[in-house]
């Protein structure tokens, strides 16, 4: 899979432009809060849904305008599609691809992939759970869209059911009368979703394993497991056994909001134990297994997008991000000039939203 183009019409600080890439390794460099980032979190778009920097469509539009407009082209293995975002301020965004307006957001996620690392990125191991489950949820949506509709689901289930609990004192009639099946609709999609997560860690143990060796010259050793992953019935028991703790707390207790990956560095607890240089070195491996298993499912690589990562890599794992990966494509930006000059691939100048092959 490989971007060749993108286009902005007033995203952000882009008034205009349209870049293109290589099939190889591209690399946008320039000073900061010129226009770097913006690139990748409008490629990335196509692949999530939405933006990685902010929850809020109309953070994206120039703040002088109301309408923005990003058209990207890409190719997979069958042919080249065509897809784009309309954002309206005060309005949802209009999603096309090939032409046609795709409603669903479950329907446009998935058609291109691209895994995304980023400096945040490296707290998905010292950090807390919701870190990690969003690392999760953000993979999987993209190889099986379905689980996107779920976790929708999911979530707007466990608003109700803690509106329920919250509120509690003023309307026990409502309660009593509802909570047993917003607990049984909460166990349903609480299953699910923790088998995919699951299966997904499994497997994304044993690419991070052959990634860190790699990296480390064999010298240490990891291990990845999802913490949690219960059947409905036993989502169903926790969720109507122990209401009384969640009257008390004002909110739900149990489900897949509350799990985590476990991540041992040579026996140890990572988070606990892990040293600077390995948190980097594991979130990279984590990001890179998080591609390979893209590859599996779908039967291509996805596009890697690396936002300024060289300032927390060392000189080794640098030369492994731009000459060590070869199969795919990779896009990075970055404001060091050392070592871009002699990457065999495509250097474009950034310069306040203006995009300059160098």
């Amino acid at each position: 899979m490989v971007c060749k183009r993108i286009s902005f019409t007033d995203f952000r600080n882009i008034e205009k432009a349209e870049i293109e890439f290589c099939d190889g390794v591209n690399i946008l460099y320039g000073n900061n809060a010129v226009g770097k980032t913006n690139a990748l979190e409008g490629i990335y778009l196509f692949a999530n849904g939405k933006s990685f920097r902010t929850s809020n469509d109309r953070d994206l539009i120039n703040f002088s305008k109301d309408l923005s407009f990003v058209k990207m082209q890409f190719e997979d293995s069958v042919r080249k599609h065509d897809m784009e975002m309309k954002l309206i301020r005060g309005s949802r965004k209009l999603c096309y691809r090939n032409g046609v307006n795709i409603k669903k957001l479950s329907d446009f996620v998935g058609y291109f992939r691209a895994v995304l690392f980023c400096p945040e990125h490296l707290s998905v191991i010292k950090d807390g759970p919701s870190e990690r489950r969003s690392f999760l949820d953000a993979a999987i949506c993209q190889i099986k869209p379905i689980y996107l509709s779920s976790l929708q689901k999911y979530n707007n289930i466990l608003n109700q059911r803690n509106i329920l609990l919250k509120n509690y004192e003023e309307n026990k009639q409502d309660f009593d009368r509802t909570i047993e099946l917003w607990s049984a609709y909460l166990a349903r999609e609480a299953s699910l979703i923790a088998r995919e997560r699951y299966e997904y860690v499994k497997i994304l143990n044993l690419h991070v394993k052959d990634f860190f060796n790699d990296m480390t010259s064999g010298k240490e050793d990891t291990f990845l497991e999802y913490n949690k992953a219960m059947t409905e019935d036993e989502y169903y028991e926790k969720l109507t056994h122990n209401l009384e703790k969640e009257i008390q707390a004002g909110s739900t207790l149990y489900g897949i909001h509350k799990d985590d990956i476990d991540i041992y560095l040579n026996g140890r607890e990572a988070r606990s134990f892990c040293s600077q240089g390995q948190q980097r070195c594991l979130a990279l491996a984590m990001k890179l297994g998080e591609g390979e298993i893209s590859r599996q499912v779908t039967g291509e690589y996805p596009v890697l997008l690396f936002d300024d990562i060289f300032s927390e890599l060392d000189s080794k794992r640098k030369e492994y991000v731009t000459n060590g990966i070869k199969k795919c494509q990779v896009i990075i930006t970055s404001c060091e000039k050392d070592g871009i000059q002699n990457v065999a691939g495509n250097v474009i100048h950034v310069d306040k939203g203006n995009y300059t092959r160098i």
